[in-house]
């Protein structure tokens, strides 16, 4: 095991992971010197030239990766001077995500990481550090977990079944917002809803690990547009030999013979005409496909909420009528996950 460890971290979360692990393995092994900003530079000591003096002396950095700090400058500089000086270095990865080297550029795109979340967590942690494979090591490691758990469920600011989404709608600048409101585990997107955007963004989550997909709207005209050709594609690949593999796909009309259809938009001249043609243009996309016909339902009540699910998350906007009691239109304003 090596005598000397440096732990990287940025951001209040980061920090308290850093500190769980730097106490893991001080407890697995007393013989080791760990430096950690945080814990190791007494006052009036300068800060910068004491960490460039302890990454050059260690012999392995420890970098704890977060959702918060994944773009950190002061973490890629660590981590970069640390490959310059030809230090073993190890992403610790705290936030489940498949794709964390896109995240950052170099360094990391060569360094092997240590996924906290993954099964294979305690035998890669174990054979890293060289550790007795016991009961005891294993005990440690589990209880690790189990704290590391709850400092992700303090920090969280959406519910776990939505962060990846929120993430990706953040980093899309058309929201024009760099950061949603949060508020009971809810993000509150003040702009965007029914862009091309935000069903770019659906439509990519979903084909990528998607499962459910279920669109409560009115017209749906964005979706049929002619632009996610791919994701009907897609479904027709999933429903061949008559299953759906999982998928579980279902699209919501307005009935354009109900009498909502006369309260469920101001301008009737528009919205009447364009929600036939969407239909037709839906019919067109599906052909023949008896399974996916079968995802299609039309729907004569006044409704009060536009929904989307995509998987456990839930996308959600609720219209405002004006005096007359029409809805506003509802393309770029306000919705929440």
């Amino acid at each position: 095991m090596s005598d000397n460890i440096f732990i990287s971290w940025s951001k209040s979360k980061s920090r308290e992971f850093a500190f769980e692990v730097k106490n893991l393995l001080e407890t697995l092994n007393p013989h080791l010197n760990i430096f950690m900003s945080e814990d190791n530079i007494s006052a009036g000591e300068k800060v910068q030239e004491k960490i460039i003096q302890k990454i050059s002396e260690c012999d392995k950095v420890l970098l704890c990766f977060t959702r918060d700090n994944k773009k950190s400058p002061w973490l890629l500089y660590e981590a970069g001077y640390a490959c310059g000086q030809n230090k073993m270095v190890i992403p610790l990865l705290f936030d489940e995500d498949p794709n964390w080297h896109s995240w950052i550029d170099n360094p990391m795109n060569i360094a092997r990481e240590i996924n906290i979340n993954s099964i294979s967590f305690e035998e890669s942690f174990i054979n890293c550090f060289n550790l007795c494979d016991s009961v005891y090591t294993r005990e440690l490691l589990s209880n690790f977990i189990k704290r590391i758990d709850e400092i992700r469920e303090k920090y969280r600011k959406v519910d776990a079944q939505c962060e990846d989404f929120v993430d990706l709608l953040i980093s899309n600048n058309t929201f024009r917002i760099e950061s949603p409101i949060y508020r009971n585990k809810t993000a509150y997107f003040l702009t965007g809803f029914e862009t091309f955007e935000l069903w770019k963004a659906i439509i990519q989550s979903f084909m990528y690990t998607g499962k459910y997909l279920w669109i409560y709207g009115r017209k749906n005209m964005k979706l049929f547009g002619g632009n996610f050709k791919e994701l009907f594609d897609y479904l027709e690949e999933k429903s061949l030999n008559n299953q759906m593999f999982g998928i579980d796909f279902r699209c919501l009309f307005l009935n354009p013979n109900s009498d909502e259809v006369k309260h469920a938009h101001k301008q009737q001249d528009i919205f009447l005409p364009e929600l036939k043609a969407t239909i037709k243009r839906a019919k067109y996309q599906i052909g023949d496909n008896q399974l996916l016909q079968k995802c299609f339902r039309m729907y004569s009540n006044r409704r009060e909420e536009i929904i989307i699910r995509l998987d456990n998350c839930i996308i959600y906007a609720k219209p405002h009528f004006d005096e007359n009691g029409y809805p506003q239109l509802m393309t770029d304003t306000k919705f929440e996950i």
